[in-house]
């Protein structure tokens, strides 16, 4: 991917249905404002590649021509990308945590999602949303961070300044003596009803 070189946008992740590259390259697509922003997609294939394959040979060739596939990168070179991009997209349908865009807030790289599964509580105001599988709406997202990346750099740096080892740590201590909190109140309540009847 040498020749890749800003302006760009990024999306990392495997080629399968989950991640809704189709509605990515859709959303591209309705980028008429950025002629000259390319799309590169980093992430090997995974099951139901055809889905991707068709969505891309769809597309108009003036809008083709400006997306680089480069598969599966070592992290020296997905950093890279990440560092250069000039947003970062992730379009998923569902994500239980989603690492790839808090590690684009650590490098000042504005962000937007898609309001899926655990990305709103992780990634906060921190990230332009649009739902799912909406492109017109992921494209003005898009656009909003463009136009103005600035103000997304800064609540993106503060986000990611929240997920710390000490954080976590506070967090699972905060789990167990909630869970301690709840065995002792069960056993209270026991002792005053006395053993449950037969």
């Amino acid at each position: 991917v040498d020749h890749v070189g800003p302006p760009y946008l990024l999306a990392v992740g495997t080629i399968e249905p989950r991640k809704d590259h189709p509605t990515l390259l859709r959303a591209f697509a309705a980028l008429t404002g950025w002629p000259d922003i390319r799309l590169v997609i980093v992430g090997a294939d995974g099951w139901g590649g055809e889905r991707f394959a068709d969505a891309l040979a769809s597309l108009p060739a003036n809008v083709r021509d400006r997306v680089d596939r480069t598969g599966y990168v070592g992290d020296t070179e997905r950093d890279a990308l990440m560092e250069g991009a000039a947003a970062f997209v992730y379009p998923s349908i569902y994500e239980g945590f989603g690492i790839a865009p808090l590690e684009a807030m650590a490098r000042r790289v504005p962000v937007v999602a898609t309001r899926a599964g655990s990305l709103p509580e992780v990634l906060g105001t921190a990230a332009a949303f649009a739902p799912v599988g909406d492109p017109d709406a992921l494209a003005e997202a898009i656009e909003d961070v463009l136009t103005d990346p600035g103000p997304w750099q800064a609540r993106g740096e503060v986000q990611v300044g929240s997920y710390t080892w000490q954080a976590c740590a506070h967090g699972m201590i905060d789990i167990y003596r909630s869970a301690g909190a709840a065995v002792r109140s069960q056993y209270q309540v026991r002792r005053r009803i006395g053993p449950e009847n037969p």
